[in-house]
């Protein structure tokens, strides 16, 4: 399997983490949901990481 986009919803675990930076890192794009109300949420999770490498590209509140 090579797929281009995956989308997941509720990450924020640290394998959840593993593995986008795995699919990101091989050139797969993504789409992640979580929940957060703040910047300071997500600076307090385990997204974080990914956003300090730059794997993520955009952060959307709804």
């Amino acid at each position: 399997m090579a797929p281009q986009i995956i989308a997941c919803d509720e990450i924020g675990s640290k394998e959840d983490i593993l593995a986008i930076k795995k699919a990101v890192i091989s050139g797969v794009k993504g789409i992640f949901t979580m929940h957060g109300r703040t910047k300071e949420d997500i600076e307090n999770s385990n997204v974080n990481e990914l956003l300090k490498n730059k794997l993520i590209e955009k952060v959307i509140f709804l």
